[in-house]
This record gives structure tokens, C-alpha cells and sequence, in this order.
């Protein structure tokens, strides 16, 4: 059974690999007829790979930092886990995305769709986060709420940059 910590990380990395998924997805809608679906998932899939790839190097010096020493095999196991969670997020957007390769529906509607997942997904790893905490009802709507402006931020800057 994980630990409220090891859970707390798992969520966290989640977290910032659904935000960034989402940041990569709104990029490629303004000009979605430039890709094919398969283009758009090795984008995602190569971002989220080289998210994990940092994270895992990240968690791995912050160990070495916080203890004095290399990671043990039971530890390392942990950041893995943790750090592979970026990589588990990916997988119904990128079929979302191959699924526009069949002529289901376009690439559009395909990122729409993924980052719609990507978006659900954020709200059940707040809901995970919180489960079993002391927090009220209210409170994880508010904390539910408080995802979405974060979702909703991400959006604005994109949509401004671009």
C-alpha cells in the first residue's frame, strides 16, 4: 500500500504532466490541418517522454541531495513509478489522436478531445489527491475549481501567445 507521501507524488507529477500535455495539445489546434494524427501523438509523446525523462532525473538529485547518497533499489522503484505516471496520462489522448488517422473524426475534433481528457483527468487526480484528507465537501470543490482556473490559465496564455 502507498503511503500518503508516495501518493502525494504520484498526483503532483500527474498533475504537471496533464497541464503540460494540455499546453502542447492547444499549440497544434490553431493549425491542426498541418498535422496528421500520427504527428500530433509523437509530439505529445515526445514531450511527455522528455517530461519524464527530467522528472526522473529531477527526483533522482533531489534524493541524492535530501539523504547524502544514491537512491536505494526500493526508492528508485518509487521515483519510477511516480515519474511513469506522466507517461500513463498519455495514452487515451494519443489514441484520441491516432483515432483521427481513421477518418472517425478530424484532428481538431481529436486534440479537442484529448486535451478534454487531459482536462478530466487533472479533475480525478485532485479528487485522488484529497482522498482520505480532512478536507470538506466544499473544499475540494474549491479545490476542484481551483484545477480548472489553472486549466483555464494555461488556455488564456496559449491562446495569447498564439
Amino acid at each position: 500500500m502507498k503511503t500518503k507521501q508516495g501518493i502525494t507524488q504520484h498526483v503532483r507529477e500527474a498533475l504537471y504532466a496533464s497541464i503540460t500535455g494540455i499546453a502542447t495539445l492547444l499549440v497544434m489546434v490553431p493549425t491542426s490541418e498541418a498535422f496528421s494524427g500520427r504527428a500530433a501523438a509523437g509530439s505529445l509523446l515526445g514531450t511527455m517522454g522528455g517530461l519524464f525523462a527530467a522528472s526522473l532525473v529531477a527526483e533522482t538529485i533531489a534524493h541524492a541531495g535530501e539523504h547524502g547518497g544514491a537512491a536505494r533499489r526500493n526508492t528508485m522503484r518509487s521515483i519510477l513509478h511516480a515519474s511513469l505516471r506522466t507517461l500513463e496520462i498519455t495514452v487515451v489522448p494519443i489514441v484520441l489522436l491516432l483515432l483521427s488517422e481513421t477518418g472517425l473524426w478530424s484532428l481538431r475534433t481529436g486534440l479537442m478531445l484529448a486535451i478534454a481528457a487531459l482536462a478530466v483527468t487533472q479533475l480525478v487526480l485532485v479528487l485522488w489527491g484529497l482522498r482520505g484528507s480532512a478536507t470538506t465537501t466544499w473544499q475540494k470543490v474549491g479545490y476542484l475549481l481551483l484545477q480548472l482556473a489553472a486549466v483555464g490559465g494555461v488556455v488564456l496564455l496559449k491562446v495569447l501567445v498564439h
